[in-house]
């Protein structure tokens, strides 16, 4: 398992591509990848949406900090879901950018803890609506909010049981050519940075029509 401190040097060496990530579309995939649905990417005990043999699999690269995540969290991801309902299958992936947002890695564990009650969608799409305030006092008052058993979440959350998750996934995105936030893998094929509904439905009817 690759160590914090070297993941750090790693995400900083990929700062340019977060930035042309945030602006521009791209579909693209590293040579030699995994094209299938899930691009190699195991969701196996991970938080889903939707029903696992829906025709299209969705597959976020987010940071709870990046401006762009949380303007595609409050502005396309519902209309996806209000559009094809239960012919998508959603998974999020966590790649927050450590060197730049100190707090979005805090956060994404706090999802994954949140997601051991069964609400890991409900307090991701809480963590957008309430950034930037993602100290870990926050984050413990938003699962108040949700009803979430207090003393268990507050444990996970302060024990750093999640963190190994949260690596794993940066781990999975940068073998994969992950460089930006948001980042999607549709049925495998890469669409990069805060695109326009119009691009989302491109992918998803053309598969949709298979």
């Amino acid at each position: 398992m690759m160590g914090r401190s070297k993941l750090t040097l790693v995400l900083l060496g990929l700062s340019v591509g977060f930035a042309a990530g945030f602006l521009l579309g791209r579909e693209t995939a590293p040579p030699g990848a995994d094209l299938s649905r899930t691009f190699g990417l195991g969701l196996e005990g991970r938080p889903l949406r939707g029903p696992e043999d829906a025709p299209v699999t969705i597959i976020e690269f987010t940071d709870y900090e990046c401006p762009f995540c949380q303007r595609y969290s409050q502005t396309i991801y519902p209309k996806l879901f209000a559009q094809y309902g239960g012919r998508i299958n959603y998974a999020v992936r966590h790649f927050p950018a450590t060197y730049q947002h100190r707090r979005a890695h805090k956060a994404a564990q706090a999802a994954e803890c949140a997601g051991d009650q069964g609400e890991f969608f409900a307090y991701h799409e809480l963590l957008f609506k309430r950034t930037p305030r993602l100290d870990e006092e926050s984050l413990i008052r938003y699962a108040a909010m949700l009803g979430l058993e207090p003393d268990r979440f507050g444990g996970c959350l302060r024990s750093g049981a999640k963190s190994d998750i949260v690596d794993d996934d940066l781990q999975a995105g940068i073998a994969r050519g992950v460089a930006g936030t948001p980042s999607f893998l549709i049925n495998g094929r890469m669409l990069v940075g805060f695109q326009p509904l119009s691009e989302f439905q491109r992918y998803i009817e053309r598969d949709l029509q298979d």
